[in-house]
């Protein structure tokens, strides 16, 4: 049995938890079974069970922003596991002053709120700002915040903002791999390429799948990105399922429906969660 005293502090982080996440939770649950008009003074008003969830399942506008996200992921996993498994690779190799400054350089982006973040790309691609400069200058398309490439400004973005965190959790992967691997394959006569090959990219594996996961889930979330740019272009308000939600309700009044969406985008969130989950137990 616990002591009294380990039950005494868990309490603040349970207490939190339950007012923050569980009540919210619950709370976006239940609203899913009602329909009421935008001018009833109660939200749980004129019970609907699953007809909320009947909606969702055909509404084109919300699942075509789930196609929009799989295309990003498309674009933005490879992209994002290959650029940081090089630069991890190259600070790991780098000690002393130049690799602690490359270790921060790389994760400052992280830190930069998203909404600050989109914002300066946004005045980078606008027309006078430096890269929509260079690209007229090299005699390239330099509008990408027309509708059909306002999806590669935004991999931009999100590429700038997460590699640094996903090269931080690499490295925190090659640190842990025991260094008495790398004396075995020196004293084999193994290469600098084959020590990365048999070596540094195996003991990785599960690092690879972790941020493939958060890249997955936070791909469905996105949210910050989308909704600044539609303020410089023209972002369809259905182009990711979280900018579909708000739009659904502060437009459209329909905090149930709204709610309903929601916690489908719980659902899948965590099945993707416990997918990587299980996975991880079983490598453990």
């Amino acid at each position: 049995m616990p002591k009294l005293a380990h039950i005494l502090f868990l309490l603040p982080f349970f207490a939190f938890f339950t007012v923050f996440i569980i009540v919210p939770v619950a709370y976006t649950f239940a609203l899913s079974f009602f329909h009421a008009a935008p001018a009833a003074s109660s939200l749980f008003t004129n019970y609907v069970g699953g007809a909320q969830y009947a909606r969702a399942a055909t509404d084109q506008t919300f699942w075509h922003g789930y196609e929009s996200m799989l295309y990003l992921t498309l674009l933005w996993l490879p992209i994002m596991l290959v650029l940081s498994f090089v630069i991890a690779l190259f600070l790991d190799s780098r000690r002393g002053k130049l690799g602690a400054i490359g270790k921060v350089v790389v994760f400052l982006p992280y830190g930069v709120p998203t909404v600050i973040g989109t914002l300066m790309w946004g005045y980078m691609y606008t027309p006078g700002g430096p890269i929509y400069s260079f690209l007229s200058f090299v005699h390239l398309s330099p509008n990408l915040l027309a509708p059909n490439a306002i999806i590669y400004a935004m991999l931009n973005i999100i590429i700038w903002e997460w590699v640094g965190y996903n090269v931080v959790i690499l490295l925190a992967g090659l640190n842990a791999v025991p260094t008495t691997l790398y004396d075995a394959a020196r004293l084999d006569g193994a290469s600098p390429w084959q020590v990365v090959r048999h070596i540094k990219f195996p003991m990785l594996k599960k690092y690879f799948v972790f941020i493939s996961m958060l890249t997955i889930i936070g791909d469905q979330l996105l949210f910050n990105e989308p909704f600044v740019l539609s303020n410089l272009s023209s972002v369809p308000f259905g182009f990711t399922p979280n900018l579909y939600i708000f739009h659904v309700t502060y437009f459209l009044d329909e905090f149930n429906y709204a709610a309903a969406i929601a916690f489908v985008l719980i659902a899948i969130s965590l099945v993707v969660a416990a997918v990587g989950v299980r996975y991880f137990w079983k490598e453990n």
